[in-house]
């Protein structure tokens, strides 16, 4: 998508702000492939074969979406409307999963990990994008909706547990929440808040410059981070308070109706490992070849899910020498077809890894668009290579970075 096309409505320039833009080669570190995106998605239809250039594009494509999609939706937003419902969302989200039950609506989605008081500022961002993007493609005459993907799976737990800011002082200060809080292997989002985050809320309080809002964050932050609640949730609820108006719609993968939801795509790719990760390597290779970067290490005896234990702990698995799979702290080794039938019986004992996440999102929703940051560009390249695997089901969203 370009930056320089002309927004549908409503924009900073028509409000009489200033705009200005920092382009992302003048900032440090960024990847050729991710460059090469933003100068032409197109160009690279080797590794994006969905790309568009720009959002006037994307209804063309919405029956291409519609039509491999097979989730079914009133379950689906069955399970959105009770959490989001539960997270204090307001009539326009409400009214949008509503919508999304319709079998002509698409969804634009965006995500990040649910980090502490929000995480990082372009969380904000990438939710608004995807705002704004339902909103353009809604007044194309396309139904859409913006759903936001908290990355609860996720079990990086020093990653989220910080906050970063500017302090009153002027210099980047930081709170963070004990790191005792995390069990090894456990997914953030069941990480239970305690009365150590009363003391965290003091401190950023204290260090944050004093204005007219100041009594309005604290009663946000206070609202959503509450002893005895979990991360995930306490997430959610500050996310609702701050982009619910707009109708955002926030989805938890850890709830244990979408891992039913997604079960027949979990079996489906337990009995397809070794291709998977053969798709995913030949990719690399190539990704290699063309002068670009292979953002995960792929191997051969990868398994594109993770195994979570009786404690909720999640595992890799990796393939033995006689073809089974096994997690490094079990014994036990399973075949593809065992794996693949205890994933429909016990979807919740699965999470995909960071190949097929996306995949299990675009399964669960009817995707048309997302937001991602560089290293979800990155990923997308390795592992579109990996559709092939999924016959009635593609990925045929435009990735826009955030």
């Amino acid at each position: 998508m370009s930056t320089a096309e002309k927004a549908c409505y409503s924009t900073p320039e028509e409000s009489g702000l200033r705009v200005e833009t920092l382009p992302f080669d003048r900032i440090p570190q960024q990847t050729r492939l991710f460059l090469d995106y933003l100068r032409d998605p197109v160009a690279l239809c080797e590794f994006y074969p969905t790309a568009v250039r720009f959002h006037h594009e994307l209804p063309a494509r919405a029956p291409e979406v519609l039509a491999a999609y097979q989730t079914d939706r009133d379950l689906l937003c069955d399970a959105l409307g009770d959490m989001n419902a539960a997270w204090g969302a307001g009539d326009a989200t409400l009214k949008n999963i509503q919508l999304l039950r319709d079998a002509d609506c698409v969804a634009v989605v965006s995500g990040q990990q649910s980090g502490l008081f929000s995480g990082p500022l372009y969380t904000i961002y990438k939710a608004l994008s995807a705002v704004k993007l339902a909103g353009c493609l809604t007044q194309r005459n396309s139904k859409a909706v913006p759903v936001f993907w908290m990355a609860t799976e996720d079990h990086d737990f020093p990653e989220v547990a910080k906050a970063e800011f500017i302090g009153r002082d002027c210099r980047l200060q930081h709170v963070e929440v004990p790191a005792e809080l995390h069990r090894e292997g456990q997914p953030v989002g069941r990480v239970v808040i305690d009365n150590s985050i009363d003391l965290v809320l003091d401190q950023l309080l204290e260090l944050l410059p004093s204005s007219e809002f100041t009594s309005d964050l604290e009663t946000l932050l206070r609202e959503a981070y509450r002893p005895g609640r979990g991360y995930g949730e306490a997430f959610a609820r500050m996310m609702t308070s701050l982009l619910g108006q707009y109708g955002l719609v926030l989805l938890d993968p850890l709830d244990k109706r979408l891992k039913t939801l997604a079960a027949p795509l979990y079996a489906r790719a337990a009995l397809r490992a070794p291709e998977i990760a053969a798709a995913i390597e030949a990719r690399s290779r190539r990704l290699v070849e063309a002068g670009y970067h292979a953002q995960v290490t792929a191997s051969e005896n990868s398994f594109p899910l993770f195994l979570h234990d009786e404690n909720g702990a999640r595992h890799a698995m990796t393939r033995t020498e006689d073809g089974k799979y096994s997690t490094k702290t079990d014994d036990k080794a399973y075949t593809v077809e065992e794996l693949s039938n205890l994933a429909l019986s016990q979807p919740e004992r699965f999470s995909p890894n960071v190949t097929l996440r996306a995949v299990v999102q675009d399964y669960l929703l009817p995707t048309i668009a997302y937001y991602g940051g560089a290293a979800e560009i990155a990923y997308f390249a390795q592992t579109a290579k990996s559709i092939v695997c999924w016959p009635g089901q593609s990925r045929q969203s435009s990735r826009a970075p955030a």
